[in-house]
């Protein structure tokens, strides 16, 4: 794997793990409470979480089994836009239907489920040809075709904007204590 990509996923490890241990330390109450009818809980804010790098994991093994498909400077440009959009404080709905939390799980099995993908990604990086760096590995329905840079780019910026949602919820005034 190249030294930036395991370098990056690194650190994205260290922010999974932080987030994770700071959840840990919440009471179950709390990481379950809503602050509204559709809002959802901390529990499915790390679940989507989950749900989205698995769906990476699975998307990119088959993508890698076809030929490269190159990412274009436009696409890099979208990558751009969806990074400024999560930046933003603009709230908005998950894109697509399979990464939206159906049912509430523990933070436990949540966490199992995060560091394996995260444990696949790293395998999927690691097997990467030189070749195909800059080729398609993942697809975001907004953001469109991403590299394998991109697509750190965006999962990392992804937990960033998720974890203003959870400083959201922390600071709801119905908070359980």
């Amino acid at each position: 794997m190249q030294k930036d990509l395991a370098r990056r996923l690194d650190a994205m490890d260290g922010r999974k793990d932080s987030l994770l241990g700071a959840l840990a330390e919440r009471s179950p109450a709390r990481l379950a409470f809503r602050p509204g009818a559709a809002a959802w809980s901390a529990l499915d804010v790390v679940q989507h979480l989950v749900l989205v790098e698995e769906g990476v994991v699975g998307y990119a093994r088959k993508k890698l089994l076809g030929p490269p498909q190159p990412v274009s400077l436009g696409d890099r440009a979208k990558l751009a836009l969806l990074v400024g959009v999560l930046k933003s404080p603009v709230r908005f709905r998950a894109p697509a239907p399979q990464v939206i939390p159906e049912k509430t799980l523990p933070l436990d099995d949540l966490a199992a489920r995060w560091r394996t993908a995260r444990t696949e990604l790293r395998g999927v990086l690691a097997t990467l040809p030189a070749d195909r760096l800059r080729s398609l590995f993942f697809r975001h329905p907004l953001g469109g075709p991403l590299d394998a840079s991109g697509t750190l780019t965006f999962l990392d910026e992804h937990v960033r904007h998720h974890e203003a949602q959870l400083g959201r919820i922390w600071r709801a005034p119905d908070l359980p204590a």
